[in-house]
């Protein structure tokens, strides 16, 4: 799988899960335990916001390590912000909030390892496929 590809894959998951929110904003909300879904909305409204970012990236005939780094870390700051979430509002989130939440988190690492991969990992050597 070339850079490109997974940066588009990146942003078709991050894209649809932004729809799926917004989608379900009446009663998604609910199972965070939050008090309205403006905060959900404002997080999806971020993550297209990322979505086309990534896609804007993944356009370019070679992506740069920079970038693939970029979004590794971005990628990072997601999963360690849900494993954070879960610490501090375990109580407060429903078992399918929880459950979406880990699903969210996992799917994110993966594109996180396969764009460190990609960007050639620590030894900065780019490859066109990870």
């Amino acid at each position: 799988m070339t850079s490109n590809q997974i940066l588009q894959l990146n942003a078709l998951s991050t894209a649809a899960s932004a729809v799926g929110m917004l989608a379900f904003r009446g009663t998604l909300y609910r199972l965070f335990g939050l008090d309205s879904p403006v905060f959900l909305d404002v997080i999806a409204i971020g993550l297209l916001i990322y979505a086309a970012a990534l896609v804007a990236v993944a356009r370019a005939p070679l992506v740069g390590r920079r970038a693939l780094m970029a979004f590794t870390f971005a990628d990072g700051l997601w999963v360690a912000a849900s494993a954070l979430v879960l610490l501090l509002f375990w109580n407060e989130l429903a078992p399918l909030a929880r459950i979406l939440v880990i699903a969210a988190a996992v799917v994110v690492d993966v594109f996180a390892m396969l764009q460190f991969r990609a960007a050639g990992g620590l030894g900065g050597r780019v490859s066109q496929t990870a």
